[in-house]
């Protein structure tokens, strides 16, 4: 307060002004600094909502037995291969089309190769660093465990709405994985024999609003890791689908050439 008024003002009040206003006067925030403060505030609010957003997909996700995965490209172990100079570059590809993906713009990612090979790991690890570098939201889906909702759907009554709301959330979503894509179709000899009819109607009809839904849109990226061959796949489903969803750009395909069944040791 200023003194000349502090002093003006009667004992009484004299003291009770000292014990209750502050020592220094009050700081008025300029109106740059208000709109730092408000800028700021914006961005942590923005963030936030981010988060709860990306949470609401990933609690869609369906996981293999319903179990939840964790892996980041830190848990990436080139020693466990017999070729670590192969799994160096594997590591090393998925890594730099995530960067590639955070400067320009999502696009179409397929991990191509044997079961166990480390293709849904890469995956979890590119969607990761995604989500925590540029906060798009993502969501994990096993066609094995939706082929077995969608099959599920005529003997529960609330199963339809909850395909309609994982449905809604993968053509909404930022990154979409859909691991072991062609494995609902069956076993390979089986999809190869003559008179095969591929996957269930409802399914190809699900995966195909999906697919074009998200095709060509410059916000979304879909990540597909499979254990079969074009070929197969287009035995599976319309090639329609197919197109939309496998990406045939060498850049954004990784070819688990030469990596062993990590699985399967470990077992």
């Amino acid at each position: 307060m200023n003194e000349s008024l502090l002093e003006s003002l009667p004992v009484g009040l004299r003291e009770l002004a000292k014990q209750h206003l502050p020592d220094k006067p009050v700081h008025i925030p300029t109106p740059e600094e208000r709109d730092q403060r408000e800028r700021e505030l914006s961005r942590r609010l923005t963030k936030q909502m981010e988060a709860q957003k990306a949470m609401v997909y990933l609690d869609k996700s369906l996981w293999p037995a319903g179990i939840p995965i964790k892996f980041t490209f830190a848990d990436w172990k080139p020693e466990k291969q017999q070729d670590q100079q192969r799994a160096r570059e594997i590591g090393n590809k998925a890594w730099m089309i995530a960067k590639e993906a955070e400067k320009n713009k999502p696009f179409n990612v397929a991990l191509l190769g044997s079961p166990g090979t480390g293709k849904t790991s890469l995956a979890l690890a590119m969607a990761k660093k995604l989500n925590d570098d540029r906060n798009w939201s993502w969501m994990f889906v096993s066609t094995t465990e939706l082929k077995s909702l969608v099959e599920a759907q005529y003997d529960a009554y609330d199963v339809k709405q909850r395909i309609a709301n994982i449905k809604r959330a993968m053509t909404e979503v930022d990154v979409l994985i859909l691991d072991d894509f062609g494995t609902e179709g069956g076993l390979v000899s089986r999809i190869m024999e003559p008179g095969y009819k591929g996957a269930h109607a409802n399914l190809q009809q699900l995966m195909y609003e999906v697919a074009n839904a998200r095709f060509g849109k410059p916000d979304k990226m879909t990540i597909i890791t499979t254990n079969n061959t074009n070929q197969e796949l287009e035995r599976i489903y319309d090639p329609k689908i197919v197109s939309r969803l496998v990406t045939q750009n060498k850049a954004h395909r990784i070819a688990f050439n030469g990596m062993a069944d990590v699985r399967a040791m470990e077992g």
